[in-house]
This record gives structure tokens, C-alpha cells and sequence, in this order.
């Protein structure tokens, strides 16, 4: 651990060697290290000096050490009838103070001070920390690590044996003495280090849970490599860099910490971080996106938990992506699934984990796109999810019988409410038993027949399964999986008992892949043989939960937080035991609450002779796959749809994830953005939150704001719990009804973009919601932003998360246009050119803000269009199926050069191999040419690519006509908006310039750029070359512009200046010292070839100008104010490619 006052001694311990793997092909030959082993420690009890003391003994052990552990520690061993340890600190200098809070070991208690710590010989620091460190701490014992034995190449990389270097660290039990290093250069931007013992087997992470990296491993030219791999030699440490760059992405070398430790039942490692590291990841836990650099202690361990601010919860992902100041990310995975604290503390990160092996992959990225794109090949690449599954759900835990869902069902269709999923919760079990139906409420010809009517309007539904098994003879899943040996075991070859909703229950053994899952799939079989091909379940329940702590029988007591309750004041079991079966207890629940709470006993066996402890992690990743794989053999070919509360890496290939049991307070809605950018950065971009929350009644500004935001997660369900009151949006008829109504609108309009979005991360990783660094990874002002996010690259929402807010002050970053969603009108207009603007108040970028109106039940979520993009969507219909059928309209969005460009994907909505499928792409550039290119595929012909008309057209008719109704898609684009047209370009600049009649008279030239012309009110810059307190510098200003009704008399009245003191002022302009030039007409488009004269009335007036071809029926119109070019009406083919191109004078 860190030593705080040794540094001379530190100095003396490490000096080393340096070891350099550079990316050149001399490189690879081995480095010449002596062979000859390092001694063995040799055991001591200390001298008698050292340990002759009896009242004034030191703790340096736990209840229950041994001798041999003792003395491995270094400390004396003296069994007394005294209540005094038996095992002592020695009274010697040679024991340090700790240099970092996050080794700390109590030597106190509540309430202790300087002078009685002192007198116990510990060490003392109150400086306020984040991690609830103690003041008062144990010296420790200086850890001299490991050195370098033996380095040796392989075909990938270098073996580097190890020995350990004197006595060891003995933290937390005895080191193991040799280890070995495989360093393997898997990729030109991926490097592994796992560290294993060199004679003994240990647990790693089988490959049934998580795939091999081996299939993905590419050798690579060693001068292609983007990174150096380099080692010490004495103590071992390693670093990796990026050579493009020189940043040191991971380093072990980490002053005042121990450089490895490597013991049966704890491991640690640390990393060296910049201040104020900007961190992300590491979860699930509900917290703030960028991790406190000052302190943050991560807990993986899967844990049902009502969701608490910073504690660990269902999921574990130890995998975090780290920004650097010059605008370049990295990632980090620990492909270990034992429990662990991650601590991150000022300029460094440390792992602790009770298990496993060190397995650590580090991602060059060296963008934070790249760097989600080289972590989900390791881990799986996210699954593609059905269409249907996109739309909007309704659930709830508590509807009180069938009839009361089929109410639900029609209000939303009376409402004209868009709805795809219907979900029940555990209400539709008898005696909450899985696959079984309460006959009473929910008899199983009501649910059948529900489930027909949702078929018939292509609505699916959904059905709640949680993995217990509850022990009841004569119940079938009980009989069957006892016949077939699926449940997991305790130590004496009994199934371990547990206790969830129907009382006592088994568990499977979810890595039995054979029993286990053939009797999965038959179960889940039978409830689509029961109740229709269009249910689909949702596993809960399983990290696992249990209502009792550890091993259970119908006499034990239910666990402390089997009742939920607000998080202020959720019950703690604060005196229950520690984690007894392990040295290293990690901050389980926040603090050290024993592995086995609400949760299976630590010693319980998987038939494959695996310990839970080891795999507990991975329980419900692996109920995960059972279930995918069950839906594939159960419907072959065909997407499934899991919705899963517990997970681990690589459970998006698999399943969809919801955030869990949330609470219905503003916090939590803030906080469901921070977590769904989160699960895009674990690999598992379908997420969501409950809408409206699930714990406690929410208010009706509160779901109002909910749906809204909520309406755009990529998994999107309004879900509460039983006895709360109701709040589905037609609750309030009034408010929420018509707001959700406009949201689910947006959401359904976008689903083209959306399915799109869904496709590239299934394809590269990228999540759907990201935060803006991926985008503007150079504008370090996003870093900590985590309250606003890009929807893709082309659309940014800045929610309002407060109550009573009614606007949004939005950041705005890059340099570019940025258009508002709904009216179209651009909001914010930059480029790269300009001198730098004063900044406000707060010291931020003034001009890089705007404040969006965000009135609850009047303004719709405020919504950014970038500049360069292309937005496909469809009109939104009552579900998705109706909405694909939809034809295209196309929102071009350009930038500042004049260019735009998207694409959107295609398929069948349903199929897993997608053997129908095309890829359309647009791209406008300045010469005011739009062009389209189609990309088909279909069995009738492999690949088809098209531009200016073939695609489809290469087909015959037979064929075409195939590919469009196994799509069963709208196939013409019906309207294309072009926004940021700047008509006054032409023919010239308008440009204003005379004198600032308000200060001193110096000239004031204001460029008029069409749209940035116009009533708008909004704040600007303008250059004031000649001024002699401001020099060149832009100055902010309001414009105030008046325009005549006919283009030739738009002409500005004034211009008002915000003084720096704080007054205003104004410059008048007339007749005499302003200049207009002309404005341009559009006079002609030229689609394909044929040519449409729009007449001279199209001038782009300010009112807008429009018009019809009265051979084609296509409509156009001009809107001058918004600086766009609508045209409609054109049924131009999706599949075909075509060219639109437009003159102007």
C-alpha cells in the first residue's frame, strides 16, 4: 500500500530496470533477464524486541488467522488468555503510514482523535475524503511485489514469468509465489496482460458466458501497431502508450501503491490518471456519467437493491472509457467476474477483487466511438432488435385482473395513443408460480385471446418470468427440472433453497447448458404453445434475488430490505455480520453487507464444479442466453426479445435492459439519462427507464416531463409498481395525455432513424443515446455534461429535468448550424473562424448557449438538428408495422460549407440473417445537387448498388417486386425540407456598415447571411475593427431587424449592443448607410433529368413563395425566414437512386 513518510526507502525498493516493447519489428526479440530465481522469504516471528509487547498490540490479522498467515505478513504471532490479538504489528520502523485512502485499515473508532490514535501506534489524516476512509489507520508493511524471472516471445505477444521479491505483501492472505504474464497483441489498437499463476489452475470467466477473443485476434505488422507495450523489471510493472500521441494509457507504476498483488482471495492492480480524470462506466450504479475523480469506490457485485445513489446494483461491467484533455479516449475491461471494488481516487485507479485472475484488454480508441467499437468485438456486439420492440410499452405490477390490461389496451387505441407492447407483471401467476396462470384473474383463454386481438393489430405481448422454482410437488416445472437435475447444489449435492414470491424455491443452473436449457426452452415453449407466437419474456429477479439472506428454510427470516422503501430512508441491517468467508470484504450495499444478502449462499456449487462466488456475476447473463437461445430454437430465424434487470458484459448481444426499480422523483429522472449512457457505453444500447418511475406516486408535471424524455429511450416503457397510484398518460387527459401524444409522435416519426441507429451499433457498437464528446470529442466543455445528449449524430436533446423549469439553457458545442427540431428555424450558428467570444458570468463560452422554451404541457422537448445531416422519417402511426408502411420524408439540415449527408437501413423487421436489406445514402453537396444511392440486397440478387436509377430498377419485375413485400416497407420518398439555404448569397453579400452612432461613430460592418437576417431577437457577434477599447474582438448584440413586405426593401432599422457595463444601446441605420444586394430567385429543378421551370414569382421572399408542377403534381415552397426549401409531393423510389438538382441566380 502507499507509504506517505518513506520516500527514500520507496526510492531504494524500486529502482529498476525500464523494458521497452516499441511497434517496430526489431522489437520483438526477447529481452535477456538473469534466469536464476529470486529467494523464497524466509519466515520470521520477528525479534523478541519487536514483538515483546502484550498491552499495546496492533491488529495485523482477522478473526480466525493462522500462524503461517501471520508470520507471511511480518508480523508477530503470540497466543495470550489476554483479550489482545494474537497475531500484532512488530514495533519497528519498517511499517509505513498509507499514502492513499482507498488502502486504509481501521485502527479506530467513532469518535477517536489525533493523540489516541498516535498512542496506538497508527497513523492519522482528517482530511475530509469521498470515500468515508478512516481518519484514524493501520501502518502497513511495505509490499515489495513481483520481479521479472523470465521474458519470452509467443505467437501473439510476450510471456514474462514472475517471482515474488522477498517476504510478499500478505494483504489479505498468503501471495502466490509465481506467476506469469501473457501479453498478447491482439489488434493494431487492442492489447492484453492477464496474469495467471504460473502453477496452479484459477477461475477465469468460462467461455460459455463470454466469448473468446481468439476469433477476433488479427496479427498485425508491428510497425502498424498504434501503441508501445513496456515493463520494469524489479518491481513488474507494465505501461501501455499511444505512440500517435505519447498518452500513457494504462501504468501500473503508481507512486505510494503497491506495484501487484497476487493472493488466492485478493488481487490488486492500479493505474496511474490524470487530475481530474474524466472517467465513464463502471456500473450499474445510479450516479452522475462522469465519475468523481476524487473519490469513487465501484462495487461489482449484482445486487437487488431499490436503486440507491452509489451503490452497486443488478448489473457488474468493469469496463470504463477514459477522455484526455486533447480531445482522445481509451478503454479499459477487467474480463473478471468475482466480486470487486474499482476505487478511483486523485490520479490514480485501483482494482480490488476477491477472485479470479487479472485479465485486463486496453482499447487505443482514439475516439471514444472507436473505443465502444473495439470493446463490443471483445464482448459481443449488441443484439438487433426486432422492429416491433422499438415502439412504445405499457406495463405496470398490479393490474388487478385481464379485463383491467384489456382496458388499458382500448384506452390507448380510443386516445390514439401509439402502443406495441403490453406487458403483465406477476399478478397473471397463480401464487406467482412461473408458467402458470391465476384462473381466477387471468384464466388462460382471456390471456389467449388478448394476445390474438394484440396479433391482429401487430401489438405483441409480454410476460414476466423470474428464475425461481418454487417446491411444490405435483407443479411440473418442479417435477421436470428435479428429473433432470437443472437446480443449483449445495456443497452436500442438494439444491440450494431459496425464497422469492411463491415461498420457497430452486434455482437453475443456468450454466448446465444441456438440462438446463433444453428444460428452459421446453418451459418457455409451452407458454407460446399456451397463449400465441406474439408473447415474449421479460427475466426479472435474477442477480439472483432472494428473500433471505444466503441458504434459506421455510423458518428463516426475510431479509432486511425484502420491503421496499424510500431511498432516504431504506433499512440497513448495519450489524449484520461482515463477509466472513472472504479476508477482503468489498463495499457490498455500501457498506462491506455480506456476499450472500437477498442473494444465494457464497458456497454453493454449479454442476460444472464452479463456485457461485466466482460466477455470481454472471447469473442472469447466463438465464440471458438460456432465453435467446431458447426463442431462436423456438422460432428459427427470428429476432427474440428478452428484456433482462440483471447483466454483465456482452448480455446486450442478447437482451434489452431496463434500469430497474427507479423511484418517481426528479432526481431519477436525471438520473435515467446518466444510466442509459452508461448501458450504450457497456455494449448494451437498448435501455430505459420505468417512465414516470416505479417506486412512489408520480406527480402529473413529473410524468408529463417523463414522457416526453422518456418517449425517446431507446427502450421506452411506462412501467410503476403495485398500489401506487396509476400513470398511464391518459391519466391526465388534460396535460400529460397530449404532450405524451406529441412525443410518441416524434418517436414513431423517427423510427427510420431510429432503426438505422439500431443497426450501426448492432454493427460497430455505437450506442443510440450518446454523450456529446462522441460527437465533439475536441470541446472539452462536454466532458461533464451530462444533461444533454446527441440522439445519433445528427439530433441533440436538452430535456428539462427540473420541476417548474420552462426553458433550457442548452450548450451548443462544435462549429456549425444547429437547427430546432420542430419549427426548424436554426438556433445557434457558428464557425471556426471567428475570434474568441467573451465569456459569461461562469466563465463559459457565452455565445456556445441558448436558452430553448421548455414550458411543461405547451412546448415539446427541446430537440437540435446538426448542421450536415441527413434525418429520414415516416408519418408516426398507432404502431410500428403501420408506420413502416409509411412513405419517406427526408429533413436536410446543411452546414456551414453547404454539404449534408445520412443514411437509413431497411429490412424485414424480424429476421436475423436479413437476406432482403438495403442501404440508402444522401448526400447533398455545395453545388446544389442533392444525390441518392440505394444499396440492395435479396436472394435473387446478392448485392445491388444504384446511383442516379438503377438499384431496384436492375431487377426484373418479378424480383422487385419480391424484395418490396418481404420488406413490407414504404418504399417512395413523399417530401424533402432542405434547412440552411442561404438565398442572399447569390448575386452577392448584403452587407450593413456605418456608423455606431451610440459610441464614438467607428464604423460597425454587420454581414448579411440570408437567414441571420431576419426578426428573430437572438444574440450575435460583430466585428468592430476600428474601436479603440475593443480592437478586432466580437462583440456581443441583440438584433432588432425590421423588414419591409418585398424582398427589395429588407432593410434593418437597428441593431442593439449590450454594453459591458450592462446598458444598452443602439445604432440606427438608414437609407444612406446601408446596402442591399440582390436577392436571389430559384428558378428551376432539375429531378432526373427532367427539368421544372418555377417561374420568376420564386424568388425567396421573406412571406415564402410556393408552387405545383402541374405535370408532376410536386409542390414546392420557399420560406425565407427559416431558410428552407420544402418540396413535396415528389414519390421518388426509396430503392432506386436518383439526383435532385436546383439552379439559383
Amino acid at each position: 500500500m502507499g507509504r506517505r513518510i518513506a520516500r527514500p526507502l520507496l526510492a531504494f525498493l524500486v529502482s529498476f530496470a525500464t523494458v521497452t516493447v516499441y511497434a517496430t519489428a526489431a522489437s520483438q526479440s526477447p529481452v535477456d533477464v538473469p534466469a536464476d530465481p529470486l529467494p523464497s522469504p524466509a519466515p520470521s516471528t520477528g525479534s523478541d524486541d519487536a514483538c515483546a509487547h502484550l498491552f499495546s498490540r496492533q491488529d495485523c490479522g482477522y478473526l480466525g488467522i493462522s500462524k503461517d498467515e501471520c508470520i507471511q505478513r511480518q508480523c508477530c504471532w503470540s497466543p495470550s488468555m489476554m483479550p489482545v490479538p494474537w497475531c500484532f504489528q512488530k514495533k519497528t520502523e519498517d511499517y509505513l503510514c498509507v499514502a492513499d485512502i482507498a488502502g486504509r485499515r481501521d485502527c479506530g473508532y467513532v469518535g477517536i482523535n489525533a493523540q489516541e490514535c498516535y498512542n496506538r501506534n497508527c497513523c492519522w489524516d482528517s482530511n475530509p475524503n469521498t470515500l468515508n476512509a478512516p481518519f484514524c489507520f493501520m501502518k502497513q508493511y511495505p509490499c515489495k511485489g513481483y520481479g521479472v524471472h523470465d521474458v519470452r516471445e509467443s505467437d501473439t505477444g510476450l510471456v514474462v514469468d514472475l517471482g515474488l521479491i522477498g517476504e510478499g505483501c500478505a494483504r489479505f492472505g498468503q501471495d502466490i509465489p509465481s506467476l506469469t504474464a501473457l501479453v498478447d497483441f491482439e489488434t493494431e489498437s487492442r492489447v492484453r496482460v492477464k496474469i495467471i499463476d504460473k502453477n496452479s489452475h484459477r477461475y477465469e470467466i468460462p467461455t460459455e458466458a463470454l466469448q473468446s477473443t481468439n476469433s477476433t485476434i488479427r496479427k498485425v505488422d508491428p510497425e502498424k501497431r498504434r501503441y508501445s507495450f513496456t515493463y520494469t523489471k524489479s518491481p513488474f510493472t507494465f505501461a501501455v502508450k499511444r505512440i500517435s500521441d505519447g498518452e500513457v494509457i494504462f501504468d501500473s507504476s503508481v507512486a505510494g501503491m503497491d506495484s501487484l498483488v497476487y493472493e488466492d482471495e485478493y488481487l490488486e492492480l492500479s493505474t496511474t490518471l490524470p487530475d481530474d480524470a474524466n472517467i465513464y462506466g463502471l456500473g450499474e450504479v445510479v450516479a452522475a456519467f462522469r465519475r468523481d475523480s476524487r473519490g469513487t469506490r465501484q462495487t461489482m457485485w449484482n445486487r437487488d437493491a431499490p436503486t440507491p445513489v452509489d451503490e452497486n446494483l443488478y448489473g457488474s461491467h468493469p469496463f470504463h472509457l477514459e477522455m484526455r484533455a486533447n480531445g482522445t479516449a481509451h478503454g479499459v475491461f477487467l474480463r473478471n467476474s468475482n466480486g470487486m471494488d474499482v476505487i478511483i481516487t486523485p490520479g490514480k485507479l485501483t482494482y480490488k477483487v476477491i477472485g479470479g485472475v487479472i485479465d485486463l484488454t486496453v482499447f487505443l480508441g482514439p475516439s471514444p466511438k472507436d473505443v465502444v467499437n473495439q470493446y463490443t468485438e471483445v464482448i459481443g456486439r449488441p443484439l438487433m432488435p426486432p422492429a416491433w420492440s422499438m415502439g412504445f410499452h405499457q406495463s405496470r405490477y398490479g393490474y388487478i385482473n385481464i379485463d383491467a390490461v384489456q382496458k388499458v389496451v382500448q384506452t390507448y387505441r380510443d386516445e390514439n395513443l401509439p402502443l406495441d407492447g403490453v406487458w403483465i407483471d406477476i399478478d397473471y401467476m397463480d401464487s406467482f408460480k412461473d408458467f402458470s396462470y391465476d384462473e381466477s384473474r387471468f384464466p388462460k383463454a382471456k390471456v389467449r385471446a388478448l394476445a390474438a386481438d394484440l396479433a391482429a393489430n401487430n401489438q405483441n405481448m409480454v410476460l414476466i418470468v423470474d428464475p425461481g422454482i418454487p417446491i411444490s410437488p405435483g407443479y411440473e416445472p418442479y417435477e421436470t427440472g428435479m428429473k433432470n437435475d437443472v437446480f443449483i447444489k449445495t456443497p452436500t449435492g442438494k439444491p440450494v433453497e431459496g425464497r422469492v414470491w411463491p415461498g420457497q424455491t430452486y434455482f437453475p443452473d443456468f450454466f448446465n447448458t444441456n438440462e438446463t436449457w433444453a428444460f428452459w426452452e421446453r418451459e418457455l415453449g409451452k407458454t407460446r404453445d399456451d397463449i400465441g407466437d406474439n408473447v415474449y419474456p421479460w427475466i426479472d429477479m435474477n442477480e439472483p434475488s432472494n428473500f433471505c439472506n444466503g441458504a434459506c428454510t421455510k423458518d428463516s427470516p426475510a431479509s432486511a430490505d425484502s420491503v421496499v422503501e424510500s431511498p432516504e430512508i431504506i433499512r440497513r441491517d448495519d450489524d449484520a455480520s461482515p463477509q466472513v468467508n472472504l479476508k477482503y470484504a468489498i463495499n457490498n450495499g455500501g457498506r462491506q453487507a455480506p456476499l450472500d444478502e437477498k442473494t444465494l449462499a457464497e458456497n454453493v456449487f454449479l454442476k460444472n464444479g464452479l463456485r457461485f462466488t466466482d460466477t455470481h456475476n454472471l447469473y442472469g447473463h447466463m438465464e440471458s442466453k438460456a432465453t435467446y437461445d431458447s426463442l431462436l430454437k423456438l422460432k428459427p430465424g427470428q429476432r427474440p426479445f428478452i428484456l433482462t434487470r440483471s447483466s454483465f458484459a456482452g448480455t446486450g448481444a442478447y437482451a434489452a435492459h431496463w434500469t430497474g426499480d427507479n423511484w418517481s422523483q426528479w432526481n431519477h429522472l436525471y438520473f435515467s439519462v446518466t444510466g442509459t449512457l452508461s448501458f450504450g457505453l457497456f455494449g448494451i444500447p437498448f435501455t430505459g427507464a420505468d417512465i414516470c418511475g416505479f417506486n412512489g406516486n408520480a406527480t402529473e408535471e413529473l410524468c408529463l416531463r417523463w414522457h416526453q424524455l422518456g418517449a425517446l429511450y431507446p427502450f421506452s416503457r411506462n412501467h410503476n409498481v403495485i398500489h401506487a397510484t396509476d400513470q398511464e398518460p391518459y391519466v391526465w387527459p388534460d396535460t400529460v395525455l397530449p404532450v405524451t401524444r406529441q412525443a410518441l409522435e416524434i418517436r414513431y416519426s423517427l423510427l427510420p432513424y431510429y432503426y438505422t441507429l439500431f443497426q450501426k451499433a448492432h454493427r460497430t457498437g455505437q450506442p443510440l443515446w450518446q454523450p456529446l464528446f462522441f460527437t465533439y470529442p475536441q470541446d472539452n466543455l462536454t466532458l461533464k455534461n451530462d444533461k444533454q445528449f446527441m440522439l445519433g449524430d445528427a439530433i441533440m436533446v436538452s430535456p428539462a429535468l427540473y420541476q417548474g423549469q420552462i426553458q433550457v439553457k442548452a450548450y451548443f458545442p462544435g462549429h456549425g448550424r444547429w437547427f430546432d427540431f420542430t419549427n426548424l428555424q436554426c438556433v445557434m450558428e457558428r464557425d471556426n473562424t471567428k475570434v474568441k467570444a467573451p465569456k459569461d458570468k461562469d466563465g463559459d463560452r457565452a455565445h456556445r448557449y441558448q436558452f430553448l422554451k421548455a414550458v411543461a404541457g405547451t412546448d415539446p422537448i427541446p430537440m437540435s438538428i446538426a448542421g450536415g445531416h441527413v434525418i429520414p422519417t415516416q408519418n408516426p402511426k398507432l404502431t410500428v408495422a403501420e408506420t413502416r408502411l409509411q412513405p419517406i420524408s427526408l429533413i436536410i439540415a446543411l452546414d456551414n460549407q453547404g454539404n449534408a449527408q445520412g443514411e437509413m437501413y431497411i429490412d424485414d423487421g424480424k429476421s436475423i440473417d436479413n437476406v432482403y436489406q438495403a442501404q440508402v445514402k444522401w448526400e447533398l453537396s455545395v453545388g446544389e445537387q442533392l444525390i441518392s444511392h440505394a444499396a440492395i440486397q435479396s436472394p435473387s440478387s446478392s448485392s445491388s448498388s444504384a446511383q442516379g436509377g438503377s438499384g431496384l430498377n436492375s431487377l426484373t419485375a418479378a424480383q422487385a417486386q419480391e424484395f418490396k413485400t418481404q420488406l413490407a416497407h414504404g418504399d417512395k420518398i413523399e417530401k424533402i425540407t432542405i434547412l440552411g439555404l442561404n438565398f442572399a448569397r447569390f448575386g452577392g453579400e448584403r452587407t450593413f456598415e456605418g456608423p455606431d452612432t451610440g459610441i464614438g461613430g467607428y464604423p460597425w460592418p454587420i454581414p448579411g447571411r440570408g437567414a441571420n437576417l431576419r426578426p428573430h431577437g437572438q444574440s450575435g457577434y460583430t466585428s468592430r475593427p476600428h474601436h479603440p477599447d475593443f480592437g478586432n474582438a466580437d462583440q456581443r448584440h441583440g438584433r432588432q431587424t425590421v423588414f419591409g413586405r418585398e424582398a427589395a426593401e429588407q432593410t434593418p432599422e437597428r441593431v442593439l449592443y449590450h454594453g459591458s457595463d450592462g446598458s444598452d444601446e443602439f445604432t440606427e441605420f438608414s437609407e444612406g448607410n446601408a446596402h442591399i444586394a440582390k436577392v436571389a430567385g430559384l428558378t428551376a429543378l432539375n429531378i432526373n433529368g427532367n427539368v421544372i421551370a418555377l417561374g420568376d414569382n420564386l424568388h425567396g421572399g421573406l412571406d415564402g413563395t410556393q408552387g405545383q408542377d402541374p405535370v408532376t403534381g410536386m409542390k414546392w415552397e420557399v420560406n425565407q425566414e427559416v431558410g428552407s426549401l420544402t418540396l413535396s409531393g415528389l414519390q421518388m423510389d426509396l430503392f432506386n437512386g436518383w439526383f435532385i438538382n436546383w439552379k439559383m441566380q
